[in-house]
């Protein structure tokens, strides 16, 4: 099981990581590794993979 997947806190970060109509959110805030570029790639990488999965779908 991935590390991240045993937080206690997901719960908290999923809703955050959702999209909001058309706008999605993205930084090292929103992921576990917050402070680093790291959580930051990651998080912006999670919101250019949903747009560009939506995209094709609309």
């Amino acid at each position: 099981m991935a590390r991240h997947r045993r937080r206690p806190d997901r719960a908290r970060y999923k809703p955050l990581n959702e999209p909001t109509g058309r706008v999605y959110f993205a930084g090292d805030w929103l992921s576990y590794t917050d402070a680093w570029r790291h959580g930051a790639f990651t998080s912006a990488r999670r919101a250019v993979t949903a747009l560009h999965a939506r995209v094709p779908a609309s």
